[in-house]
């Protein structure tokens, strides 16, 4: 459909065993720029033949090295990789906006947020704590924390630099051995990160590995693998319940980041001049492509008015372009198929509802390379329309009304998801209730989006298992063991 660049594109190999491979099938996966159409780059179209060669290797990486026993070293490597990635932090920036499409400063946040967690985790690598217990007389027990073994990471596209590093960094932390399998849209910027590991001595040679191609075969090949002891997947929920299945192969360790639907619960007495840029970002972000997009407003029928008002103005002033230029505020969504669904949700919303802004592709000069919409906001749904309901990865907000804080309780969690809310009000015991009612993993009180490395996120219900960031996230790659001494 677009035309390819002049500029010879890179070709990105596997990394298996700390060397950089072709896969057997001698095929390229192509990554495409989704705001002008050009290539950027080609990685490994592998097979399966090629995920069980690496298999192979980050198991026995893990058998024959002290990774999982030096907790200085791998200190030291992730550390050592946090500084790396902040020495190449503009070019890499770059590619992330070129690959994915998300604005430049986007990109830029979401590689200080990759610096940020390797170090927290480094510093963890040094403090996975177990515990002793004397429980009775004569006998004592130690509770202690072991790596698990062989890690399978399955990253997605819409934040591939910071989502792959979130779970590597707590992996590797806890001792464990990881084979990374990233989105085959955005394959270049996590191969790009691994060439960062390779330079890096203190990462013991194999103790990570990365291959890149088809979810549907290399991902299931992971899955069913008796060599892998844990997956952990961050993407779409159906895809995660087939992560599930699969691994019933040997009762892996799951950690499932998944599907959201989160509302934005904005009250009467909400301050409306901070409430407002930051529900109305938490939409459009990476052109809602991102799991925790506050995607439902839920606003009080006394102000709800003024905050649509407000809101669509928001919206109507963004900037939508080429994520490479500083002034943009929303870069494209990632491909024709996304947008064809986008449409397809807007569609409904027309015919079932109002739309207030948006609902259509942008095209024209620029426009017409690249695959944008505009940031959208649709009222006047009913409450089982599937724009209310389904996870659309897109700019598109759903707006319902309510008039006590138990409806809006009872809309917050009228969902299959809980991932999580936004509460706006400057009543404090209001939102203490609406905090511990709300079924999601995280809430935030006047504010939204903010996340940190050492403190836990992950979902209720089909939003996902496990925790991730923070010591439960830690905890999650650790295995759990008993020693019990009866001394005489």
């Amino acid at each position: 459909m677009f035309a390819v660049t002049e500029q010879k594109p890179v070709v990105y190999y596997n990394y298996v065993g700390g060397e950089w491979t072709e896969s057997s099938s001698k095929e390229r996966l192509e990554s495409y720029n989704p705001a002008t159409g050009e290539l950027v780059g080609c990685a490994q179209n592998s097979t399966v033949a090629d995920v069980e060669q690496a298999i192979d290797a980050v198991y026995q990486a893990f058998q024959h090295s002290d990774w999982g026993c030096n907790p200085k070293r791998r200190y030291e490597a992730l550390l050592g990789l946090a500084h790396k990635i902040e020495e190449n932090l503009e070019r890499l920036a770059v590619l992330l906006t070129c690959e994915q499409g998300k604005t430049i400063r986007e990109s830029r946040l979401e590689l200080a947020g990759c610096v940020d967690t390797l170090k927290y985790f480094a510093g963890a690598a040094r403090a996975v704590f177990g515990r002793s217990i004397q429980l009775e007389p004569g006998n004592f027990g130690v509770i202690a924390k072991e790596p698990i073994g062989v890690v399978g990471i399955i990253s997605p596209w819409n934040w591939p630099a910071l989502l792959m590093i979130r779970e590597l960094a707590p992996a590797l932390a806890a001792g464990n051995a990881v084979l990374v399998k990233p989105a085959s849209l955005t394959p270049a910027i996590s191969v790009e990160i691994v060439k960062l590991i390779d330079e890096i001595p203190q990462f013991a040679k194999g103790i990570v590995s990365m291959v890149t191609g088809p979810g549907r075969s290399i991902g299931a090949a992971m899955g069913g693998s008796r060599k892998i002891d844990m997956i952990s997947f961050t993407g779409d929920t159906s895809t995660g319940k087939t992560i599930m299945e699969l691994a019933t192969s040997n009762i892996k360790k799951l950690a499932l980041e998944l599907g959201g639907k989160s509302p934005n619960v904005v009250f009467e007495d909400a301050r409306l001049d901070k409430a407002i840029p930051l529900i109305g970002r938490s939409i459009f972000i990476s052109a809602g492509q991102i799991c925790m997009a506050g995607s439902r407003l839920l606003v009080h029928e006394a102000v709800k008015d003024e905050v649509v008002s407000r809101l669509q103005d928001y919206a109507e002033r963004l900037r939508v372009g080429n994520g490479l230029h500083e002034s943009t505020d929303m870069g494209p969504v990632i491909s024709q198929t996304q947008l064809d669904l986008i449409a397809e949700y807007c569609e409904i919303g027309r015919r079932e509802g109002r739309i207030i802004t948006g609902g259509y592709r942008l095209e024209g000069g620029d426009y017409d390379k690249g695959y944008f919409f505009a940031p959208t906001i649709i009222d006047d749904l009913p409450p089982s329309c599937r724009v209310v309901r389904e996870e659309i990865f897109g700019p598109v907000l759903a707006v319902q009304t309510f008039s006590s804080e138990e409806e809006a309780l009872a809309l917050a969690n009228d969902t299959d998801f809980g991932l999580s809310a936004g509460v706006w009000t400057s009543d404090v015991n209001r939102a203490l209730r609406m905090s511990k009612g709300i079924k999601a993993g995280t809430v935030w009180i006047n504010t939204y989006n903010k996340n940190f490395p050492e403190a836990e996120f992950g979902g209720y219900k089909q939003s996902g298992l496990g925790r991730t960031r923070g010591i439960d996230g830690l905890m999650e790659y650790c295995e759990t063991k008993h020693i019990h001494f009866e001394i005489e």
